[in-house]
């Protein structure tokens, strides 16, 4: 599937009234977006790239701010909320408590509102205010440079680091492809454990993005119970997943490393100083099994800004 009919898919579970502004724009605009932002009586905004820029109510992208940039009220943004939910929230109460709902295609909605807690824990998000639509699109050859460098001759374990919307998830989603494929001259067996459903993108339990032909995906179960189902059902040579972020996802990736199975993972690291700093990050690098840690632009989506040695980030 190409990157315009991504977009085109993506802005449906829109407004009809912000679908059609969208559906009219230029593939070249198209290509260039990543983010459509909604907040309550405040203008629409996109990100397109290092770029901010607002849509006129005649259908342009446009960085001059006026009243004449398009706008949404409370009832379109609970409109929008709930028609990406399938008009069934509850359905998405757990993702929606975690601040996301994932949609068709592999695409990403943030969702935030007022929380609903009980004992700390939310229970609830009611009065949603804001929506951030991240637009998924495949890259093939994303991960070429990093496949390169470190599986061409042997299966490695990385950490793919970087700020939200570097390119992360578009890189696992390629080195899985070209891992699993005949691209490269290998089929090693990839397991997917894709906890939002946006690597595999999986509709009906087919996946939207190409994956290569022997990788097995796992959509939507929790991380530390996909990975352990993977170990015990799977014999992957290579676990892919995206987003570790807690001691109980740490603890299994351990279990994975400590069987003998590689792993490619992302976690969120704005900058160096952030590597050497996040627990989680020493957590795993003190296991002694990753061999580098990938660190991406927060200029440049998908670029590599440096390369680490395990051991020039931990004591």
């Amino acid at each position: 599937m190409d990157n315009i009919k991504r977009f085109d898919i993506a802005v449906q579970s829109l407004s009809q009234r912000l679908s059609a502004v969208f559906m009219l724009l230029g593939n070249e605009e198209k290509e260039k977006i990543r983010e459509i932002r909604l907040r309550t009586q405040k203008p629409v905004i996109v990100i397109t790239g290092n770029e901010t820029k607002f849509v006129s109510k005649s259908g342009r992208l446009t960085e001059v701010f006026s009243e004449l940039n398009l706008k949404t009220d409370e009832n379109e943004i609970n409109e929008i909320f709930r028609r990406m939910c399938g008009y069934s929230v509850h359905s998405f109460t757990d993702a929606i408590n975690q601040g996301y709902v994932t949609l068709a295609g592999g695409h990403r909605a943030g969702v935030a509102g007022t929380a609903v807690s009980d004992n700390g824990k939310i229970t609830a998000v009611r009065d949603i205010c804001c929506i951030n639509l991240r637009i998924a699109r495949e890259i093939k050859g994303a991960a070429d440079d990093i496949y390169k460098l470190f599986f061409m001759n042997d299966i490695s374990s990385v950490i793919i680091a970087g700020p939200p919307s570097s390119g992360k998830t578009t890189i696992l989603r390629d080195l899985a492809r070209q891992l699993s494929g005949f691209e490269r001259g290998r089929l090693i067996k990839t397991f997917i454990c894709d906890e939002r459903g946006e690597i595999g993108a999986c509709v009906s339990g087919i996946s939207q993005n190409d994956l290569g032909i022997n990788s097995d995906l796992l959509s939507c179960y929790p991380k530390e119970q996909g990975i352990l189902i993977g170990l015990r059902s799977f014999s992957p040579d290579i676990i892919i997943c995206d987003e570790i972020a807690t001691d109980a996802e740490a603890s299994a990736v351990e279990s994975g490393l400590n069987s003998g199975v590689s792993f490619a993972l992302s976690v969120h690291a704005k900058d160096e100083k952030d590597l050497r700093v996040k627990p989680i990050v020493r957590r795993l690098l003190k296991s002694g099994s990753f061999q580098h840690v990938i660190l991406l632009s927060s200029k440049d989506i998908g670029k590599t800004e440096k390369v680490f040695k395990a051991g020039e980030l931990v004591d």
